[in-house]
């Protein structure tokens, strides 16, 4: 009776192993720039911001125009336009799981840097500096769709932070990667520090000869592939704003004394931080061929072409258990903010 109790539990951690694998951390450089001097500056920083967004909706469409196909008088012909939709649907994770998560990654980055001897600058601590004396508080804690489609943004209970404006409809806006190195000197050279974590549940998946098909075919076909990870690719696509504003993972300082002590560390990742055992990988597909009509229909003066516009719409709801999505997202940030931290601390010595 004894061994199989010892099975069972073995059974059992086994099995919460392979139930949260995590990725490996594959980090990229971006513009980093006197790490060195890092020892010499001053034990202070301001976490201007500290942001994790969570997919919750996985939303895709494409379009392809009708009309026209060409050919002569006797030999016309018109397709529909057509119109394909995909919506993916996160089941089972609960609003307080994505602030419980936020909060755990925030302590375990504001541990390591008290650990280091650094003083935290608090966000009113930080108006002082002439650059954000019009800027707005705001609260940690609370959730905010406002920021990136199907995403969810949080930011840690207890934390407060500092935008430029906010939207009217609750879109937050600032400014900080260009204006960082101004605060830092403002601050009296303490580092500022920015980290967006990005937490997809589901990527585009259609391959590249099946999009060219899409195209010579006139149809519409939008698919996506469920995979959790922390992500290494932009949520804004529009190409307008900086790896700090479009929501790529991205952990970085800057740190500026004078004109001539700068420091300037960015972080992205090369790859994603796949979280595996959390849900079901699996591609989901919405597709819709457009009407063509070849010939038409004599109405005297006139021929009519029957092509009325055609759309498919695919709703799907992804189960996920709420502790595994918890501790394997956790598992996954942690690890990429542990890196950071060390080569931060690497540059300290």
């Amino acid at each position: 009776m004894k061994k199989l109790a010892i099975y069972a539990v073995l059974l059992f951690c086994c099995n919460n192993l392979i139930a949260q694998t995590i990725g490996e951390v594959d980090l990229k450089d971006i513009n980093n720039y006197g790490l060195r001097k890092l020892k010499d500056a001053p034990k202070k920083v301001f976490i201007s911001q500290f942001k994790v967004n969570f997919q919750t909706m996985y939303l895709a469409t494409e379009k392809k125009a009708g009309g026209f196909r060409g050919g002569s008088d006797y030999t016309r012909s018109y397709k529909s336009a057509v119109s394909a939709s995909l919506s993916l649907g996160l089941k089972g994770v609960q609003e307080n799981d994505l602030i419980d998560i936020t909060d755990e990654l925030y302590k375990n980055l504001v541990d390591q840097l008290k650990a280091e001897g650094f003083e935290i600058i608090t966000a009113d601590q930080a108006l002082a500096a002439e650059e954000l004396q019009d800027w707005v508080k705001r609260s940690g804690g609370s959730l905010s769709q406002a920021q990136y489609d199907g995403y969810v943004t949080v930011a840690p209970r207890g934390y407060d932070y500092l935008v430029k404006k906010v939207n009217d409809d609750g879109k937050e806006k600032n400014s900080f990667f260009s204006k960082a190195p101004k605060i830092s000197q403002q601050l009296g050279g303490a580092m500022v520090l920015m980290v967006n974590i990005a937490v997809p549940f589901a990527i585009e998946a259609e391959s590249g000869g099946s999009k060219l098909l899409g195209r010579l075919g006139g149809g519409a076909k939008v698919v996506a592939e469920t995979n959790l990870m922390i992500g290494s690719d932009a949520l804004d696509y529009s190409g307008t704003t900086g790896f700090y504003a479009n929501g790529s993972s991205v952990i970085g300082f800057n740190i500026k004394q004078s004109m001539s002590n700068i420091s300037v560390g960015n972080w992205l990742l090369k790859k994603p931080i796949t979280i595996d055992g959390v849900l079901e990988k699996k591609k989901y597909k919405a597709e819709e061929q457009a009407k063509v009509d070849m010939w038409g229909t004599d109405a005297g003066l006139f021929r009519v072409f029957d092509v009325d516009d055609r759309f498919m719409k695919n709703v799907q709801a992804i189960p996920v258990e709420s502790s595994k999505y918890k501790a394997g997202v956790a598992a996954a940030a942690n690890k990429y903010l542990n890196a950071v931290m060390d080569e931060i601390r690497s540059n300290l010595k």
